[in-house]
């Protein structure tokens, strides 16, 4: 039989063991505040700050940054080929449109990391799930300004543009520099939203010149400036379509009388007769474009190349979809460039 004074020792001895194993049992972390709230240590009012997670701390801080980086998420619907054509032509204005663009873009943070600091100065590991966070921020006050600088370097190329088309009475370089205009202001309101979630505060600039206006003077102008179209070949219809579309992107009207540009264009295609199971084509393509206000006349745009399938008519519609891509990529920046110069 178990006495009073044996059970009480018992008793005693399990407590201990009760208390030391609680003593000794690691306390868990709570997750900082700072994980749900960013802004409890950086001020919605002076910085911007997202937190990330991962299963390492790398991959923690790449999606802090990543979230960071939505507020540079501007949709900027600019048409780099007309961008491109006017830079080579006048370098001395330094337009640097991937800079420009990359200021409203995600890779804002990564591309343009020498101007924008981004730090991430805190992480935290949580050990109950094995997840890392990380805390990545920008300084409001520093990073306002890189973007008030890009957007007065953005009016000036965009005012000396408009100096342009008003100092010019040739429709098409009065419609080419309309559009640069645009393709200019569409980025310099890119600019300004950004501008406006970074600052927070309602003191950004507004566009130097608006942009509907420009649109509008622009519409005008296209209407005006018709353009003649002639394809030659057993293709002759598609070619044509093909043309139209090049032709519509620019701007242009489509006519025959009192026509300013002349487009003519030739696609020919020949069956090959190769020891294959397949049936081949090759084709050459030649577009001439003349423009009747000037008198000049664009280096004639040829490409060429070969085609196969299992049947004479697929490689033929692969080729007619290949000389389409083309004409509304490589043949649309040449056509640009020779309305430029």
């Amino acid at each position: 039989m178990i006495n009073k004074r044996t059970r009480k020792n018992f008793y005693r001895a399990l407590l201990g063991l009760l208390i030391f194993g609680c003593a000794s049992r690691p306390a868990v972390r709570k997750l900082p505040q700072w994980v749900g709230d960013p802004t409890s240590i950086y001020p919605e009012a002076l910085y911007l700050s997202e937190v990330g997670s991962g299963s390492s701390i790398e991959e923690a801080k790449k999606n802090a940054i990543y979230a960071l980086s939505n507020i540079f998420s501007v949709d900027v619907s600019v048409d780099r080929t007309i961008l491109e054509a006017y830079t080579e032509k006048r370098a001395g204005d330094k337009i640097n449109v991937d800079h420009s663009i990359n200021l409203l873009t995600r890779s804002a943070l990564i591309s343009e990391n020498r101007l924008i600091n981004v730090r991430t100065p805190k992480s935290f590991f949580d050990k109950k799930t094995g997840t890392f966070y990380v805390i990545a921020f920008i300084n409001r006050q520093e990073t306002e300004p890189i973007y008030l600088e890009e957007i007065k370097k953005n009016d000036r190329i965009l005012i000396n543009l408009y100096r342009s088309v008003q100092s010019t009475n040739n429709k098409l370089e009065k419609f080419t520099y309309l559009k640069n205009s645009i393709q200019i202001a569409l980025i310099g309101e890119g600019l300004r939203s950004v501008h406006r979630i970074i600052s927070g505060m309602n003191d950004t600039p507004l566009l130097a010149i608006s942009k509907k206006n420009l649109e509008i003077e622009l519409q005008d102008l296209s209407r005006k400036i018709v353009t003649r179209i002639r394809a030659s070949g057993e293709h002759s219809r598609e070619l044509s379509s093909f043309l139209r579309e090049v032709v519509q992107k620019t701007g242009f009207s489509i006519g025959e009388e009192n026509s300013d540009l002349t487009i003519k264009a030739q696609l020919n295609i020949k069956a090959l007769d190769l020891p294959r199971n397949e049936k081949f084509v090759r084709w050459e393509l030649r577009v001439d474009v003349q423009n009747s206000i000037t008198g000049n006349t664009m280096k004639t745009f040829t490409r060429f190349g070969r085609e196969g399938h299992f049947t004479l008519e697929a490689a033929t519609s692969r080729v007619l979809l290949q000389v389409k891509k083309i004409l509304m990529d490589k043949f649309y920046i040449e056509f640009n460039k020779f309305l430029i110069w």
